[in-house]
């Protein structure tokens, strides 16, 4: 019988112990969640996504991500409530976890070790979420960019790496496929494009969306040229350090660079352990697997 390393055990039981302190302290409230469901409810009634008043990271829930999200939520805030989201909200951050971890109950505890995986499971923001999509990304179809540039802008870097490593059919794609649902959102709620062009994108990308001073459009830029090394780094055969590299990318040029952020780093653990695994006939590389095995 084949025993779990002592460091792997150790990391769990810390895991295990930060995990019990946020489910009976951060969890009886709302927390981040609410800001997507929120904003999604204003949406369907008929009103803006956004609040004028609202300052990152105050504890308003205010809304700062583009439009498609709460355009998506907002029907199922007519069966869904406030209570109810945050529960689903949970579990699908605790399954993206789980999923992240290969499917292994006592690696996903031992992430949680790492702290900035607590910090955003104790706030239950999307970075876990965005996480899943950049290794769905990475191994399975290049579609799965789409979604996450559609959260958070940051992933939008994912076709200056596709392109730089000469995958540019997959860059065409992504660009295309992006910029037709960018068009069917700006069409389906214009004056909400409006408002996040003058509400979020002043205030939200400024320092106050930052642990450290650094501008979100300096940010970006830095993370851009990242990625364009990760795609050379692939392209020339250096997959896990490439990879890793765009992970890191993607994180520097989060627009909000909180300690949650951080928590986009795990992606790299089933990035690193699939990396170069057999591809099914689809093409595809079952990451959970991979990861796990």
């Amino acid at each position: 019988m084949r025993f779990p390393p002592p460091l792997l055990i150790a990391a769990a039981a810390v895991g295990a112990l930060l995990l019990l302190v946020i489910v009976t302290t951060s969890w009886t409230g709302a927390t981040d969640e609410q800001a997507y469901w929120r904003a999604a409810s204003r949406f369907a009634a008929g009103g803006s996504m956004y609040d004028p008043t609202a300052v990152p990271g105050d504890g308003s829930f205010g809304y700062w991500y583009p439009p498609p999200l709460a355009q998506v939520l907002a029907p199922l805030t007519s069966f869904i409530g406030a209570d109810a989201f945050s529960v689903l909200w949970t579990a699908l951050l605790l399954a993206c976890l789980w999923w992240l971890a290969g499917g292994n109950g006592l690696v996903a505890l031992a992430l949680i070790a790492f702290l900035p995986v607590a910090v955003e499971l104790r706030v239950r923001n999307i970075h876990l979420l965005l996480a899943v999509l950049t290794v769905l990304a990475l191994r399975r179809s290049w579609l799965f960019w789409v979604p996450a540039a559609a959260i958070k802008v940051a992933p939008v870097i994912g076709i200056a790496f596709l392109a730089a490593s000469r995958r540019w059919r997959e860059a065409i794609g992504v660009s295309v496929v992006g910029g037709l649902v960018l068009l069917a959102s700006v069409l389906l709620a214009p004056s909400a494009w409006q408002d996040f062009w003058t509400i979020v994108v002043p205030r939200g990308g400024t320092e106050t969306a930052s642990s450290i001073p650094i501008p979100f459009i300096v940010r970006f830029a830095g993370g851009a040229a990242l990625a364009v090394v990760a795609g050379v780094l692939v392209q020339r055969g250096r997959q896990r350090a490439g990879e890793a590299l765009l992970i890191v990318a993607l994180t520097f040029a989060n627009p909000t660079f909180w300690v949650t952020a951080f928590s986009l780093l795990i992606a790299i653990v089933p990035l690193w352990r699939s990396a170069g695994a057999p591809r099914s006939a689809t093409g595809s590389v079952p990451v959970v697997a991979a990861a796990a095995g």
